[in-house]
C-alpha cells in the first residue's frame, strides 16, 4: 500500500494535473501551510484576499460595477433569487461563460441555484476537500466507501474512484438489505474511510448495530446534511470510537465553509471564505447569537460570490470563549443551526431548532420516522411512521413533551404515515417551514 500511495502521489496525480491542466497537489500543500499558521497570519492572509475579490469584482463583473465600497458590508446581500435571475452578469468579465464549469446546488432549501467557475478552481475545491479528510487520517490512496448523489459517473470520475479505491455507491433510497450488503463487502477491506451524509451513515451504522459484521474503519467524514447528535452516538457505537468523526460545513454552490477536527466547533477556512452572520433586517449579530449565514468567497474569481445568503443559520464562537489548546488557529463557528427552513417559530418569538425536537424525539425509539410541518405561527403537524412496536398511547406523552417545549403556544396535531418525503435531492428533512423567508 505503501508504494502505491507514493506511486499515486508522485506519478498518477501529477500526470492528471498536467492533462486536465489544475494544480491539485500544489493547493494541498498549500492547506497544510495554512494549518500550520498564526491567528494573524491568517487574518492577513483573509484581509489580503478579500481586498482584492472585492476590487476585482467592482473592475470586472457587471453587477457589481456601480457599487461603491469602503467595507465589505456596504455590498448587497446576494439572494438565490438574485443569482438565479442575474447569472450572466454575476460573471466577470475577463471570463469566457462557455468555458467555465457549473457547480448546481441541491436545492434542499426550497430554491436551486449554481455558480460558475474556471477548471482551476475546480481542483482548488478538491483540494481543500481532500484536505478535510486528512484530518480523519485519511490518505490519497487508502480505502473508501463513498456514498453520493451523483450515480452518472463521467470517465473522469470512474477514473478517480479506480485510482483512489473508491467504493461509491448512491447514498439514498438504499434498503436495510442494500445496507448489509455493503457492509459485509467492505467488512473484507482493512482499514477502510467512509465518507457521505451523516443520515445515510446513520442507517448504516445502525445496520451494523444488527448485523454485526465489525468492518474496520479507521475514519468517518459527514458532509451534505446535519450530524445530529443521535447520529454521532449510533456511529461511534457501531464503528468504535478510535475511528475519527469528521464533521464538515460547505455546500454545492462551491463554497466548503469550515470543518471540525479536534473540538466540538468548526474551523472556518478562512484564506477560502469570509462568513458574516446578520439578523432578518441584515444587520451583524454579536458573536454567540444566531444569525443568517452570508458567506463571500475568496477564491473564485470567475463569478465571485460576496455576501450570498445560503439560507443556512449558525452561531459563531465568542473570541473569548476560544479553547487555550486547540490544533489550528482558523477563527471558530460555534454551532451551525441548520437551514432558515429548519426552525420553527411562534406568536410568542420562540424559535425552535432542529435539535429542539431532536432531543425530545430521541426518547421514542418506536417512532422510526418524523417531520415536523408549519405552514403558519399557529400550527405545527407532526407526521410519523410507527415501527412495529409502536403504541398510540404513547402520543398523549409525546403531545405533552412537546406542549412543553413550545410552551404551549402552538396547536400541535399527529399525522401517521407511510412515506416521509425528502427534499428534492433525496435528504431526509425533519423540520419543514413554509412560512415567509426573511431579507
Amino acid at each position: 500500500m505503501a508504494f502505491y500511495k507514493s506511486l499515486l502521489k508522485h506519478l498518477i496525480l501529477p500526470l492528471g494535473n498536467t492533462i486536465y491542466g489544475g494544480h491539485y497537489l500544489r493547493y494541498l500543500k498549500a492547506w497544510k501551510a495554512f494549518d500550520n499558521m498564526s491567528e494573524p497570519e491568517l487574518e492577513a492572509i483573509q484581509k489580503k484576499r478579500l481586498d482584492h475579490i472585492l476590487e476585482h469584482a467592482v473592475k470586472t463583473v457587471p453587477f457589481y460595477k456601480d457599487v461603491a465600497y469602503e467595507s465589505l458590508s456596504d455590498f448587497p446581500i446576494l439572494t438565490k433569487a438574485l443569482l438565479r435571475a442575474h447569472k450572466n452578469e454575476l460573471v466577470s468579465n475577463l471570463f469566457d461563460i462557455k468555458t467555465l464549469d457549473q457547480h448546481y446546488s441541491s436545492g434542499s432549501s426550497g430554491q436551486q441555484s449554481f455558480t460558475y467557475m474556471a477548471r482551476e478552481h475546480t481542483f482548488y475545491l478538491r483540494a481543500l476537500q481532500t484536505h478535510w479528510w486528512q484530518w480523519s487520517g485519511y490518505e490519497v490512496g487508502d480505502k473508501l466507501l463513498q456514498f453520493g448523489i451523483s450515480q452518472k459517473r463521467s470517465f473522469v470520475k470512474k477514473a478517480k474512484d479506480f485510482f483512489y479505491h473508491c467504493f461509491y455507491t448512491k447514498a439514498f433510497g438504499l434498503s436495510e438489505t442494500d445496507l448489509k450488503a455493503i457492509l459485509r463487502r467492505i467488512s473484507k477491506k482493512n482499514g477502510i474511510y467512509i465518507a457521505g451524509y451523516p443520515s445515510v451513515i446513520n442507517q448504516l451504522a445502525l445496520a451494523e448495530m444488527d448485523l454485526r459484521a465489525a468492518p474496520n474503519v479507521n475514519g468517518l467524514i459527514c458532509f451534505g446534511d446535519k450530524l445530529f447528535k443521535h447520529y454521532q452516538e449510533n456511529i461511534v457505537q457501531a464503528f468504535g470510537k478510535d475511528a475519527t468523526l469528521i464533521d464538515t460545513y460547505g455546500c454545492a454552490e462551491g463554497l466548503l465553509m469550515a470543518c471540525k477536527y479536534d473540538l466540538d466547533y468548526y474551523y472556518i477556512m478562512s484564506p477560502h471564505v469570509v462568513i458574516e452572520l446578520v439578523d432578518d433586517a441584515g444587520r451583524a449579530v454579536k458573536d454567540g447569537e444566531m444569525g443568517h449565514v452570508l458567506v463571500t468567497c475568496l477564491t473564485n474569481k470567475a463569478m465571485p460570490l460576496i455576501r450570498y445568503k445560503l439560507g443556512d443559520l449558525a452561531i459563531k464562537l465568542p473570541k473569548d470563549k476560544y479553547p487555550a489548546q486547540r490544533k489550528l488557529q482558523y477563527p471558530l463557528l460555534q454551532k451551525v443551526v441548520g437551514r432558515e427552513t429548519d426552525v420553527i417559530k411562534t406568536t410568542q418569538g420562540i424559535t425552535l431548532n432542529v435539535h429542539s425536537f431532536t432531543g425530545v424525539l430521541e426518547y421514542f425509539q418506536e417512532i422510526k420516522q418524523y417531520k415536523i410541518i408549519q405552514n403558519d405561527l399557529h400550527h405545527v403537524v407532526v407526521q410519523y411512521i410507527p415501527d412495529t412496536d409502536f403504541n398510540a398511547s404513547r402520543l398523549d406523552l409525546l403531545s405533552a413533551k412537546l406542549h412543553q417545549l413550545t410552551k404551549n403556544c402552538l396547536d400541535i396535531r399527529f399525522e401517521q404515515v407511510t412515506h416521509i418525503t425528502p427534499t428534492r435531492s433525496g435528504k431526509p428533512q425533519i423540520i419543514e417551514s413554509n412560512l415567509t423567508p426573511f431579507i
